[in-house]
């Protein structure tokens, strides 16, 4: 089990992009809260995928569309993990959204393929802009990514919702610690 910072791996991502874009750059809004440093998860493949992905997203964004990323905890999204097929000790929503973001499905299951992530799936509704696409690790088919687009109206949105496995000696540190400090 490898430990992920993604909050660095977004600030390398765009500074990088900052560093290799010529001419007129988007600007970059990025909340990422404290409390989120690094996470479990069994390889490297999800830090790269973060990695390329936020770049490509930079780099194919109109330069005068601003990108917003922000990285948030999720205790609870009801039905996700029985639909999906995992039951993590929580999730972590990862959203890039902008007005220029040009990326859509086909190009998302070549990317994601080429990380090491293969589609399974995508759920959409008939007439809606919003798909949900579910991702498996080739290597471990276990290991599963959910990825919603929503291509609708001016502003695109890719939500990647991560399914975080804390291991047990971990949830029950942190519950000791709890109950010590009276929670």
């Amino acid at each position: 089990m490898e430990r992920i910072n993604l909050a660095k791996t977004i600030q390398e991502s765009a500074a990088t992009f900052c560093q290799n874009r010529i001419g007129d750059k988007p600007p970059i809004s990025v909340t990422v809260p404290a409390s989120v440093t690094d996470i479990p998860w069994p390889d490297r493949k999800l830090q790269e995928l973060v990695k390329l992905f936020l770049y490509e997203t930079l780099l194919t964004n109109d330069p005068d569309a601003e990108v917003t990323v922000s990285l948030r905890r999720r205790s609870m999204l009801k039905g996700l993990g029985e639909f999906v097929g995992v039951q993590p000790s929580y999730w972590l929503h990862l959203r890039i959204s902008g007005r220029g973001v040009r990326l859509c499905e086909s190009f998302i299951d070549g990317f994601f393929g080429d990380v090491g992530y293969q589609c399974t799936e995508w759920v959409g509704v008939a007439e809606s802009e919003s798909r949900l696409g579910i991702f498996n690790d080739t290597d471990k088919p276990d290991i599963r990514i959910v990825f919603c687009l929503d291509i609708g109206r001016s502003v695109r949105k890719f939500d990647f919702l991560l399914p975080v496995r804390e291991p047990v000696a971990v949830l029950c540190g942190l519950q000791a610690q709890a109950l010590k400090a009276g929670f």
